[in-house]
């Protein structure tokens, strides 16, 4: 029996329907919900934003931190053809995280944690991005959304550790030279004159653009993790070298020409031209190992073949449906500061007018009040001075500084950077650590110990300690946690700097004796009314 060609002829299958998935948002709506939540974000936490971007502004370190943004919408911009592939859909997931990074938020602004509020500024935006657009959505665009994360202003707890390695290779490679060197921590010296390893001279806004840099040339040029990780392995590695032979090239020019050259503006034209230079050399020798089947431009113009699981869902849900996740990343944006809101109206209430009182001390002439004191903390705009001294016959005398800060906003200045028991041009330190003293009833107070020397040849010892809501202690990080529950509890006498200092001839026993004898005999808490 004869049957046609036709009829014997395989078939191709017929392709198999696609799976309708979940159901979500038309692309310009969720962009559209995407950045008035951005905008939102942004009045909402302002007080954070400023700080940051003042940040990036006045810091050489972080000034990278403005070019992260546009660079992260650049890298998902590459992403776009993968982008189309799926379909926008918020999460509440993404709401439950903007919730907790507002709880985070709160907390770091009652005890104004600087360090924490921008982290939070800086993590919201991948955390709108999950809430708004969804899982998929995001999985696309992980790496953008992490790069983010460079624009968080942290990384100056690498400057000692690059300063002592900086200091370390400069000094070996000088004495490889040949030329006489003598070195102390940070301070080097040869014939032509001394240098200082610097906290600028660490390098570490070099490894930080090398890095972020880095992680943008890996992501675009390679496919390949391992080919990625070696890569950014080398942006560590090579400007954390570079920046000690720029340290050795500075101080060998200055020998070579006797000073004239690489120091002031030269130092810095040098360190800003050699960087480029290494930067060059680094993306050179990048190309060596590129992924030669993928070039640059495919990855740029969107022609990655990688496909992405899961199909794009018809936009048949009502928006009806949808209301209820984005309900819940408005509120979760708003709760935080809100609820600041009413913690400031309430410490405002509670904190009134309220000033430090200095104690009358048995055995001891005073107070006296100090109008214009030799020496005095620099300490940044306390609400409240009280600032007076005390006569103890051949015993000498001794100096009680107090200077109070009220509650009524969010954190004092009592813990800030530039506060400083000297003032590095009258008076320097010659040494500083902590000191513990027993006190008559068998208990220890811990101060902090610094020994100044001022104009004339005067000496002076001060020790300080920090008091919030009637407790003591000498750590910065327990005077923030103190503060926040403070303010959370409702607490209002404040937070207090208490300074004592005494001069001395010969000795800094002489004084530590007279302020032993002093402390001993001064409250435990300082009473505030």
């Amino acid at each position: 029996m004869n049957t046609s060609p036709s009829s014997t002829q395989a078939q191709p299958a017929a392709p198999a329907p696609l799976k309708a998935g979940k159901k979500g948002l038309p692309w310009p709506l969720a962009l559209g919900l995407l950045g008035s939540a951005f905008l939102v974000m942004l009045a909402l936490y302002w007080p954070s934003v400023e700080r940051l971007v003042n940040i990036w502004a006045s810091s050489d370190t972080y000034a990278h931190g403005m070019v992260i943004l546009p660079l992260s919408l650049f890298l998902a911009w590459t992403q776009r053809h993968r982008l189309v592939q799926v379909t926008p859909t918020p999460s509440l997931l993404g709401a439950l995280i903007i919730l907790a990074l507002g709880v985070g938020w709160f907390l770091a602004r009652a005890a104004d944690v600087t360090v924490v509020q921008t982290f939070v500024v800086v993590a919201m935006v991948p955390a709108l991005v999950l809430a708004i657009m969804g899982w998929q959505v995001s999985r696309v665009i992980v790496f953008p959304l992490v790069y983010l994360f460079f624009a968080w202003p942290v990384g100056s707890f690498l400057v000692p550790i690059l300063q002592d390695y900086t200091a370390w290779f400069t000094v070996w490679m000088l004495r490889i030279s040949g030329i006489p060197t003598f070195s102390e921590g940070y301070y080097i010296s040869i014939p032509a004159g001394d240098f200082v390893v610097a906290d600028v001279c660490s390098g570490i806004r070099y490894l930080i653009a090398s890095v972020a840099l880095g992680l943008v040339y890996a992501y675009l040029v390679y496919r390949s993790i391992w080919r990625r990780l070696a890569f950014v392995a080398l942006s560590i590695i090579v400007p954390i070298v570079a920046n000690g032979v720029r340290a050795y090239g500075i101080i060998m020019i200055a020998h070579w020409t006797n000073l004239e050259h690489a120091v002031g503006v030269d130092h810095l034209i040098y360190g800003w031209l050699f960087f480029g230079f290494v930067m060059f050399l680094l993306f050179w020798i990048g190309t060596f190992f590129r992924d030669d089947h993928e070039p640059l431009s495919a990855k740029v113009t969107g022609d990655d073949p990688s496909p992405v699981s899961g199909t794009r869902a018809p936009m048949t849900r009502s928006l009806a449906s949808l209301a209820a996740p984005m309900v819940a990343v408005i509120a979760a944006l708003a709760l935080a500061p809100a609820s600041e809101v009413w913690l400031d109206q309430r410490m405002d209430a509670l904190a009134g007018e309220q000033r430090p009182l200095a104690p009358f001390m048995a055995g001891w002439q005073g107070p006296e009040t100090m109008e214009d004191p030799a020496w005095s903390p620099r300490w940044a705009d306390p609400d409240e001075r009280v600032q007076v001294a005390y006569e103890g016959g051949p015993r000498g005398r001794v100096e009680l500084h107090l200077f109070h800060y009220h509650q009524d906003q969010p954190g004092t200045d009592l813990i800030r950077y530039d506060n400083r028991i000297f003032d590095g041009e009258r008076w320097r330190r010659a040494s500083q650590g902590t000191h513990n003293l027993t006190l008559p009833d068998g208990g220890q107070r811990a101060v902090r110990e610094t020994i100044i020397r001022g104009p004339g040849g005067l000496d002076r010892l001060v020790w300080h300690w920090y008091q919030v809501a009637g407790s003591t202690t000498v750590r910065p990080i327990e005077v923030k946690l103190r503060e926040a529950q403070a303010r959370l509890t409702g607490n209002p006498e404040g937070s207090m700097l208490v300074a004592v200092s005494a001069e001395f001839q010969v000795t800094s026993d002489e004084a530590r004796e007279i302020l032993a004898e002093f402390v001993a005999k001064l409250p435990r808490r300082v009473a505030v009314e």
